[in-house]
C-alpha cells in the first residue's frame, strides 16, 4: 500500500527542472514540463510507465488467494519502476528547448520515491514466496 501512495504522489508532483545558468526555466511532471507558461508534453513516457504501476500495485494487494501471480506482478512493477528511471535519464538528457542555450537537468527529491516503491515491492516480493514456500510445507505435513 505505501508503495501505492509513493508511486501516486510522484505522478502529481514537480520531478525535476530545468536550469540554464542557474536560473529555472521549466518545471518537469510526469506529463508534460511547463516553461514560458506553456505545457510541453514531451515527457509523457514518465507517466505511461509510472501510471501502470500504481494500477498493477493495486490490483495486487487483491490477489492474495494466487501468490505466485502476487509474485509475479510485484516483479513487474519492479521492472516497470526501472523502466521509468531509464525514461527519466533520457528525459533529462534529451529534453527542453535548445533555443535555451545549454540547459542543466536538475532533479528534486519526489523523484526517489519510486526507487523506495521498488525497494517496498522486492521485500513484498520476498514476503510472498516465503509465505508461499510455508504453505506447501504445510501441505506436505497433512
Amino acid at each position: 500500500m505505501a508503495a501505492i501512495i509513493l508511486t501516486v504522489m510522484c505522478l502529481s508532483m514537480q520531478i525535476g527542472s530545468f536550469k540554464v545558468a542557474g536560473i529555472e526555466v521549466a518545471r518537469v511532471y510526469n506529463l508534460w514540463y511547463t516553461a514560458l507558461g506553456q505545457h510541453h508534453f514531451d515527457t509523457w513516457p514518465l507517466m505511461a510507465v509510472l501510471l501502470p504501476t500504481a494500477v498493477i500495485g493495486t490490483y495486487t494487494i487483491f490477489m492474495y488467494r494466487n501468490r505466485k501471480t502476487q509474485a509475479l506482478f510485484c516483479l513487474l512493477n519492479v521492472l516497470l519502476i526501472i523502466g521509468w528511471y531509464v525514461c527519466y535519464f533520457v528525459v533529462g538528457q534529451m529534453t527542453g528547448n535548445k533555443s535555451w542555450g545549454k540547459v542543466d537537468f536538475t532533479p528534486t527529491w519526489p523523484a526517489v520515491f519510486p526507487v523506495i516503491a521498488l525497494i517496498l515491492y522486492l521485500m513484498a516480493r520476498r514476503a510472498i514466496l516465503a509465505d508461499e514456500k510455508l504453505v506447501k510445507s504445510m501441505d506436505r505435513i497433512r
